[in-house]
């Protein structure tokens, strides 16, 4: 926008500078001219500063995203090894996964649930995007709830956190294709049809 408004007073200085029609002006009211171009000169560099301002401010925004992003994926990328190691894998080995879960309830990391009310997340993620995450989200609390309820079989917690584990995986995918778009890797035409594709396997694997 403040660019837009820089150019329009560069054109408004070249009319006044060569316009014929202001010919008689400018030979009689020279130095009145002189300042009105001076006066718009100023505005010029300060639109134009304004501008370059917004731009950078812009770029600091959607890296301070990124590094965000990066450390949310390392977050879940722990609860992934967590949920195999700590639940799954003794699981498959006969442990009552049960007892296990009483002393150490399972969790989704805070990193990724606090995304939803982050204004880096509001202002550049992709629409698209902003609904696979909170489909994710709101199955991963889903998941929690049923993994850590006191009534739930041995058999079907172990159920509930293979789908968990499959979904840490998908909120993973989903946040790295922001990574891409951010960082120029991708188009976003190119990460919404990655994103459709995504929704449809968060949908399927409820």
């Amino acid at each position: 926008m403040y660019i837009i408004i820089a150019v329009i007073l560069v054109l408004v200085v070249i009319f006044l500078i060569n316009s014929s029609k202001l010919e008689g002006f400018r030979s009689k009211r020279g130095r009145t001219l002189e300042f009105f171009i001076s006066l718009i000169s100023t505005f010029i560099g300060f639109f134009f500063a304004l501008s370059l301002n917004t731009m950078l401010a812009d770029i600091n925004q959607k890296e301070n995203l990124v590094k965000l992003l990066d450390a949310t994926n390392l977050s879940l990328e722990n609860s992934e090894m967590k949920t195999k190691g700590m639940y799954l894998n003794p699981a498959k080995s006969g442990v009552d996964v049960s007892e296990i879960i009483q002393y150490s309830p399972l969790e989704i990391p805070k990193l990724y649930t606090n995304l939803e009310t982050n204004s880096l997340v509001s202002d550049y993620f992709l629409s698209n995007a902003f609904q696979a995450y909170i489909l994710c989200n709101d199955n991963l609390q889903t998941f929690v709830k049923g993994a850590n309820a006191a009534n739930a079989s041995s058999e079907k917690k172990t159920l509930i956190l293979e789908k968990y584990l499959a979904y840490l995986s998908l909120a993973k995918q989903v946040n790295t294709l922001e990574i891409k778009r951010l960082n120029g890797e991708i188009s976003e035409s190119d990460e919404n049809a990655e994103l459709q594709k995504l929704t449809k396997q968060i949908i399927n694997n409820q």
